[in-house]
């Protein structure tokens, strides 16, 4: 377990992290979104230790000052990895030689390599000998290798196409279920991480938010206006703000309609977290998207009728 105790970070007047509290379980795979700048980057380098808070305290499975040992089973990878200026085979050797573990090369680099989708006549090449995708799918395999019991990976399908981010997530679940791997992964890809994690931290100008800022509109004069003669008239505890965002977790989905209920047509339904479905619905001009376990609402163009549960808004402007 990761235990996160009033964390910040500032870069001169600018605040980049400020986390009261925050636990993050190690066995788990859990996904770390927000949108650029949100903090996810330089959370990820906070945890690892390559970047110092300018307060607070972070406890790494009970210790407060874990050991060099400890740390030795985090494994991170950030967004544009570089590779030691050898063949791929001396990458291995190193990385191996460091954990004591290169009596173990062949079978290691053999699985590894064959997670991300290559043979082993990679390990003869340079370099210079590979593409960007290819470089980001080598230092993948060079992580994976070392079986670490917690792996920080930021923007791990940052250079790769969909066929590669697909291996890497059949690589990622392959290591959690038979090597009992945590991840903690970082990525602007919401639907691939989405359906890859266990559990979610969303983050938004540093700060841990209770659900994901999905649905962010303007409104004007306490009134929300979605436009084609749609529109909710807010509490009055919205006047004066110009930006709401709207918990997608509360909003109620039906098929009949209500009083306080606006109406749209069902746009688009996948998978997201677990069994749980991201619901797009169209209503005037805008998506507004849905969290739903209803099994019944699945077909494309429906009519249906929307509620905002009390406490579903929070102003950000």
């Amino acid at each position: 377990m990761i235990k996160i105790r009033n964390l910040h970070l500032s870069y001169g007047k600018s605040e980049i992290l400020n986390i009261p509290s925050l636990d993050i379980n190690t066995k788990k795979i859990t996904a770390l979104m927000g949108s650029n700048g949100s903090g996810k980057s330089t959370l990820i380098r906070v945890l690892s230790r390559l970047q110092s808070p300018d307060s607070g305290e972070i406890s790494l499975w009970g210790e407060n000052r874990p050991s060099l040992e400890m740390l030795r089973k985090i494994c991170v990878l950030l967004p544009e990895p570089a590779l030691l200026k050898r063949s791929v085979r001396e990458n291995f050797k190193v990385i191996l030689k460091s954990r004591n573990l290169l009596s173990e090369f062949d079978e290691r680099t053999s699985e590894a390599l064959a997670l991300v989708g290559l043979d082993e006549k990679f390990l003869d090449k340079r370099h210079f000998e590979l593409s960007s995708g290819q470089t980001q799918r080598i230092a993948f395999a060079l992580a994976l290798s070392l079986r670490a019991p917690f792996y920080l990976l930021d923007e791990p399908t940052n250079s790769v196409d969909i066929g590669t981010s697909k291996l890497f997530s059949k690589a990622i679940n392959l290591m959690h279920e038979r090597y009992g791997c945590g991840f903690v992964i970082a990525s602007h890809d919401e639907k691939w991480l989405s359906m890859l994690a266990n559990e979610c931290v969303f983050l938004h100008k540093g700060r841990v938010c209770e659900f994901e800022y999905k649905n962010i509109f303007e409104i004007e004069g306490g009134v929300l206006s979605f436009g084609g003669g749609a529109r909710l008239n807010l509490p009055s505890n919205f006047k004066g703000k110009s930006k709401i965002t709207i918990n997608p977790s509360k909003i109620k989905i039906s098929k009949t309609g209500g009083e306080g209920q606006i109406s749209g047509v069902l746009h688009s339904a996948s998978l997201y977290m677990g069994d749980e479905k991201l619901l797009k619905v169209k209503v005037g001009d805008f998506l507004i998207k849905i969290f739903s376990h209803d099994d019944e609402i699945t077909k494309i163009g429906e009519r249906v009728f929307l509620k905002f549960e009390d406490g579903s808004m929070l102003a950000l402007e």
